[in-house]
């Protein structure tokens, strides 16, 4: 199993409809090819975990990769998995910008290097326990 987060740049046209587009779509795909995950979206960017099936994440980020709804779209991080963190969500939503969660930021910083476990752990922690709070 895999688990894979990226942030990209929304586009201009991106509006409330789009993101609960993009939510219905997601949600009936990855129950399709057992992808659960999280979408952060605010402020003009997503931020996107994937999890799941090696093979069906990278394909689906992949798909991702050409949706014109966004640009600049970068893996920040992806690391094997042997449990889930969002096994409850085929895909959670969490309104809010992504770079106001604090360790999003030594992520960001870190992109084109090896990312320090630790930092990627608190992010999906804080994820998770934003999504469980609702």
């Amino acid at each position: 199993m895999l688990r894979l987060l990226y942030a990209s740049q929304s586009a201009l046209t991106v509006n409330e409809d789009s993101v609960r587009n993009i939510l219905q779509t997601s949600r009936q795909n990855n129950a399709l090819h057992g992808i659960t995950g999280v979408l952060v979206f605010g402020g003009g960017v997503f931020m996107q975990v994937l999890e799941g099936p090696e093979r069906n994440v990278l394909r689906t980020y992949l798909k991702i990769t050409e949706d014109a709804r966004h640009s600049d779209c970068r893996l920040i991080h992806i690391t094997p998995t042997e449990e889930r963190l969002f096994d409850q969500w085929t895909m959670g939503i969490i309104d809010s910008d992504p770079l106001e969660f604090q360790h999003i930021s030594e992520l960001r910083s870190c992109r084109t290097e090896s990312v320090p476990g630790d930092a990627f752990r608190k992010v999906m922690q804080l994820f998770l326990a934003r999504l469980n709070k609702r």
